[in-house]
């Protein structure tokens, strides 16, 4: 029974579109927003990614990140993507999380996903990134500005790795 529900679902997130974060439509400027994956080790990564932008969604690091990994066994390498935004605000969602190398190396050891969405206004002639942190007390994220390193958004903060 479990079988034929997992060929299901599998398919279906197949089938799953993603969209630019700019609108097909808009033909202003533009900045770049990075994603962020620190290598922890060779089995672990931790993530820091944009997954929406005013409820279109995006193709994601830990999407890539999975897809290009398929066959490497108990190895990961990130796969970093950026996107780029039209210079007015929006509604963006954030997302931390842990991402092992295969999922039974997630059933054993700490795990953290946290998402939700916050305010963005970018301004012209400046890169962003996705930041965050994830530590026993706190998994969080959000967007700075990439020179100066400070936060520009409110922090989507969840529950830390700890047990």
């Amino acid at each position: 029974m479990r079988a034929p529900f997992l060929a299901a679902a599998l398919a279906l997130a197949g089938c799953a579109s993603f969209e630019a974060a700019t609108p097909p439509d808009y033909s202003g400027p533009t900045v770049n927003v990075a994603d962020q994956a620190r290598q922890v080790s060779g089995q672990l990564l931790h993530v820091f990614e944009m997954t929406q932008v005013d409820g279109r969604r995006l193709s994601s690091t830990s999407r890539a990140t999975v897809s290009a990994n398929q066959g490497r066994g108990l190895a990961v390498s990130p796969v970093v993507l950026t996107n780029e935004l039209p210079l007015r605000p929006a509604r963006v969602q954030l997302q931390a999380l842990t991402q092992y190398a295969a999922p039974i190396l997630a059933m054993t050891h700490p795990t953290c996903r946290v998402q939700g969405e916050v305010a963005f206004t970018p301004e012209a002639g400046k890169a962003y990134r996705v930041a965050g942190r994830i530590a026993p007390e706190a998994c969080e994220a959000w967007i700075e500005d990439l020179a100066t390193q400070r936060p520009v958004t409110d922090k989507v903060t969840g529950k830390g790795t700890k047990s």
